[in-house]
């Protein structure tokens, strides 16, 4: 007989480490745009764009090759926990860089790196969550990973406001978490659990078909997503909110998205079920564009933006679970690495589009009054384009997820 499959790991430790990494890497990545306006970086609506561009781009690599580097790694005998145990050492190291040199093309060069280490990162995190486990043990744990992943978001949106006029401490902050998950990697095995591929896991047939829509949709929100973070302290400026509430108003959508997390979580009645794919496009879709249009509505432009974020965060909810619990379902923790490498994709293509609106605003195209209804147009014709493409993919042939 040969050696037993790892089994599962706990749960708990590797729920505070996502917990840290989270609040870490959600800084760093998606409410640094709260640092990025103001000095010493100052950058308008083009310059937010392109660093988002170059965190989606360099994760969507990482994401892509860390199947591959795991196994070429496991062949010279480095086990999953002792690269994330580098990885993370390897994270913290990057974010002290701006706190020694406060420069814009510092920034730069330290998130073309981090980003692809952190597209390495969770496929190996979202390996130890569905290792081992099946069926209701599953959706118990990525509903959990959802809710902690997410809620732990929430405080990076408010870090940046608080310290605005200190971004070295932001990135200090941001250094020293990632060193403190290293206490619950610790209590990790060397490896995931492992799947067992037999015929005691039949999933339904029409799951395959789900994967392949979800798939598509999810990169789909992603983009929506990202073409909205990079604006999104623009947009709240043309409000008149002030910088120090802009990060809690900015992370209502996180908020929501938290809740929905928890609900997908407690209720599995969606299972199966192809409303969510329609529900969640729709509130995406819609969300995105009450928010770029609430400065145009006056006085009620607040409250609808905040209904807006609400709705946008719950349709991401419903988009994100279900492709993470078909992927798992379908295709064990192998799903996770082309999970995370369709994320990067919607980071890239959103902020594609953000900087093509600009470029055609700054060469007189289009003027800078119909800005906002640029980037509407853009982002609402990829998101039919992607609806689409999910469409046609759902009759794949067979055997192809």
């Amino acid at each position: 007989m040969g050696p037993a499959a790892p089994r599962a790991a706990p749960l708990a430790p590797v729920l505070l480490l996502t917990a840290l990494s989270s609040f870490a890497a959600g800084t760093a990545t998606l409410s640094i745009f709260f640092v990025t306006e103001r000095p010493p970086y100052a950058f308008g609506p083009a310059g937010q764009y392109a660093l988002g561009l170059l965190v989606g781009l360099t994760y969507t690599l990482g994401a892509l090759g860390a199947g591959r580097l795991t196994r070429a790694l496991a062949r010279r005998a480095v086990p999953p926990r002792a690269l994330l145990a580098r990885l993370v050492c390897a994270l913290a190291g990057l974010m002290l860089v701006p706190v020694l040199v406060p420069a814009s093309w510092a920034l730069y060069a330290v998130l073309a790196l981090y980003a692809p280490l952190t597209g390495v990162f969770w496929p190996l995190v979202e390996a130890y969550v569905s290792g081992g486990r099946r069926a209701g043990e599953l959706r118990a744990a990525i509903g959990r990973f959802n809710i902690v992943w997410s809620v732990t978001l929430l405080p990076s949106f408010l870090i940046p406001p608080l310290l605005e006029d200190h971004p070295a401490r932001v990135f200090l902050a941001v250094a020293l978490t990632h060193l403190a998950s290293l206490w619950f990697l610790r209590k990790l095995g060397s490896e995931p659990g492992a799947h067992a591929h037999d015929e005691t896991h039949l999933v339904p047939a029409r799951y395959r078909e789900l994967l392949r829509v979800h798939r598509v949709l999810h990169a789909t929100s992603y983009l929506v997503m990202y073409a909205l973070s990079p604006y999104l302290p623009t947009v709240l400026a043309r409000l008149g909110v002030d910088g120090r509430l802009r990060g809690a108003l900015a992370a209502s959508w996180l908020a929501a998205r938290s809740i929905g997390f928890a609900v997908l979580e407690r209720w599995h009645g969606w299972h199966g079920r192809w409303a969510v794919a329609g529900v969640g496009m729709a509130l995406v879709l819609g969300g995105f564009a009450v928010t770029l249009l609430a400065p145009e509505l006056g006085a009620a432009g607040l409250p609808c933006l905040l209904v807006a974020l609400v709705a946008f965060g719950s349709g991401l909810a419903a988009l994100y679970t279900a492709a993470l619990y078909y992927a798992f379902e379908v295709a064990g923790h192998e799903g996770g690495g082309s999970h995370e490498a369709l994320i990067g994709l919607g980071y890239s293509i959103g902020p594609s589009a953000g900087l093509l609106v600009c470029a055609l605003e700054e060469g007189g195209t289009i003027p800078a009054a119909r800005r906002d209804v640029a980037l509407l147009v853009v982002i609402t014709a990829l998101c039919l384009a992607g609806v689409g493409l999910a469409w046609r993919r759902r009759r794949a042939p067979s055997g192809t997820a």
